[in-house]
């Protein structure tokens, strides 16, 4: 049997739960990184993690600020004596994955990696794939995701109560990614989309599903097959960082994303209808809850 190094590819390994029971199959001695209000909501976040004798818990702000050389350095110091076969639980949103992807790669010349994605747009986007990155400033101007590494998470656990805490705006950002990756990867399931908003669980496990299609085929971006991905976000990360990331992430690749399909009908490339709908789905509210799943994105 071939054994994978860790962050190697894999498929993708799903687990729905509570995450008091999901952190009970984390294996003693781990290493978790923590956003510090996704712990501030939810009270019983840290003792469930405490219960498994962690090697250590680190707190970071979410947000830009969780992407820095210095935010990096303090888990590396953080994990000096984390053991080789030990664990990394990235527990926060798309920052806090990012930068923890990285740590796992970099400690230990790597160590195994679980994402527990706390927003709708980490779970359907940015906890899957493998990618973790960090900014750097240069001249004085911040540039986005610069340095990153190809770390396959091993797991990753979807826990629904995170999701119930979201703002409206939250479940807008990453609703706008779910719909992105549907319109681009399978055109019959947008149609059905269309005709009847689906429900978040059943929206993050499409989502997903289809990004997990691609990375399968390029786990590590040599062949281009990933560029489909990257709809509205080559737009949404100059918008980003012209307004000094004030505009969330999640906004900037929805407008993105309407960027693009202004080139694409400028190239005769977007078929007038087509735009017309997806620009009615980027820009009227959608309601949506994370809790039931009685009502829809």
């Amino acid at each position: 049997m071939i054994q994978l190094s860790p962050g190697a590819y894999r498929h993708a390994t799903d687990r729905w739960g509570s995450f008091k029971r999901l952190c009970a199959t984390l294996p003693e001695g781990s290493f978790a990184v923590v956003d510090r209000r996704v712990a501030r909501l939810h009270p019983t976040l840290i003792p469930a993690l405490k219960a498994r004798k962690p090697h250590t818990i680190v707190q970071l702000a979410g947000g830009e600020s969780a992407k820095t050389f210095e935010a990096l350095e303090q888990l590396m110091a953080a994990g000096l004596s984390m053991p080789r076969s030990g664990t990394l639980v990235a527990i926060g949103g798309g920052t806090i994955g990012d930068v923890s992807t990285v740590a796992a790669h970099l400690l230990k010349r790597g160590v195994r990696l679980v994402q527990v994605p706390t927003t709708l747009l980490a779970a359907v986007d940015s906890s899957l794939g493998g990618k973790g990155a960090v900014d750097m400033t240069v001249r004085g101007r911040v540039v986005k995701n610069p340095v990153g590494v190809f770390h396959y998470a091993d797991e990753a656990w979807l826990c629904p109560e995170f999701y119930a805490s979201l703002s409206d705006t939250q479940i807008r950002e990453g609703a706008l990614e779910a719909w992105k990756m549907v319109a681009s990867l399978d055109e019959e399931l947008f149609r059905a989309y269309t005709r009847r908003a689906p429900a978040l669980e059943r929206m993050v496990k499409d989502a997903r599903r289809l990004k997990e299609s691609v990375c399968a085929q390029d786990p590590y971006e040599q062949q281009g097959l990933r560029r489909v991905l990257n709809f509205g976000h080559t737009f949404g990360h100059v918008l980003e960082s012209v307004s000094h990331f004030e505009l969330s992430h999640g906004d900037a690749v929805g407008l993105g994303m309407l960027c693009a399909l202004d080139v694409g009908r400028a190239m005769g490339v977007t078929p007038r209808t087509w735009l017309g709908r997806w620009r009615t789905r980027c820009t009227r509210g959608r309601e949506c809850s994370a809790g039931s799943g009685r009502r829809t994105c």
